[in-house]
């Protein structure tokens, strides 16, 4: 018979076993819902169900869960290969990539303004897509203090994208990329609103309608400042 290798235990006596990488996935899981304030070691614990005391035998304390947590959401950021020969479809993969990882993990891409990170806990791929990026727009022809406000655009684009549209499309609500939800105009039938209430008439675009479109929005960006350029 062909060896079959072993799994380890994920429970000894009934309670489960701990590693720091079970603490990591369940700390991203609970700032990927509810931001990284509703993670600390009492709540982790007890989503856990282990002692805070059991958690300090495999992390030195809040922030190195949330160094591991951040460390797994940016591991599994890996943009394709952005090829300047097809850089619209490079452009468009880099923030398809994107979308993926906020998709997952929402709330979590606040931690900018949850949590003061030290300089060396930032991720490589933090720095090591966005220098590839910077490649690639170079790469056209573009040059770097016009690359990085490209690449600005495109991140407060999708972070705006990732918290207004895809999470509320992920919930199941029904007022995802309207303009004003119909609760609001109805709560205000005595404003004269002809305009807007003509809009908000108009049938909702899907999720990947709206990316498509802020994708073009982006491409468009970048032809502009080569024909500036030629």
């Amino acid at each position: 018979m062909p060896a079959t290798s072993r799994r380890r235990p994920t429970t000894r006596k009934g309670r489960p076993v701990l590693t720091r990488e079970a603490i990591a996935a369940k700390a991203l899981e609970m700032a990927g819902t509810q931001g990284f304030p509703s993670v600390t070691m009492r709540a982790l614990a007890a989503e856990l169900n282990v002692t805070v005391r059991a958690l300090y035998n495999y992390v030195e304390d809040r922030q190195d869960v949330v160094d591991l947590a951040l460390g797994l959401m940016l591991d599994s950021w890996n943009p394709p290969p952005l090829d300047p020969t097809a850089w619209e479809e490079s452009v468009a993969g880099y923030a398809r990539s994107l979308r993926k990882l906020y998709r997952r993990w929402p709330r979590a891409l606040l931690v900018s303004l949850d949590e003061d990170a030290p300089p060396t806990s930032v991720h490589p791929n933090r720095l090591l897509n966005l220098d590839r990026f910077l490649q690639l727009l170079h790469g056209i022809g573009i040059g770097f203090p016009t690359a990085l406000e490209v690449h600005r655009h495109l991140s407060l684009l999708m972070l705006s994208f990732a918290l207004v549209v895809d999470r509320p499309a992920t919930r199941a609500t029904t007022d995802h990329g309207t303009l004003v939800p119909d609760v609001w105009l109805a709560a205000h039938a005595d404003l004269d609103l002809p305009a807007l209430r003509q809009a908000a008439a108009l049938p909702i675009p899907t999720a990947d309608t709206q990316f498509d479109q802020l994708v073009s929005v982006v491409i468009a960006q970048i032809r502009s400042h080569l024909d500036a350029s030629t």
